[in-house]
């Protein structure tokens, strides 16, 4: 298992160098009601997909409250997203930057 999890990280490191998209659990992920988070920054975006350059399908403002009934995270080259669900993404998942929000 230790070996598992030190491969998992180097092969993630080295795609994430790549700007390769990895999608999994979100660190620290087990809550079983899923994922709350209260957004920090004056504005956040709502992405429609984890990386920087996909549209904002919505905005969010300090202090709401956002999140989804699972923990996954996701990241492309140095930025890490979480998941929130949104009403505005086709498929209703939306991806937030990580740095914008914290977990509740």
């Amino acid at each position: 298992m230790r070996m598992n999890r030190l491969t998992t990280l180097v092969l993630a490191a080295a795609l994430g160098c790549a700007g390769v998209l990895a999608v999994g659990p979100a660190a620290g992920a087990s809550a079983p009601f899923g994922c709350q988070y209260k957004v920090l920054w004056p504005t956040a975006g709502v992405y429609e997909n984890p990386n920087p350059t996909s549209a904002v399908v919505k905005t969010k403002h300090a202090g709401d409250i956002v999140g989804a009934s699972t923990c996954e995270g996701a990241s492309y080259n140095e930025y890490g997203y979480v998941l929130v669900t949104t009403d505005a993404a086709a498929d209703g998942r939306g991806w937030m930057r990580e740095e914008a929000v914290v977990q509740i």
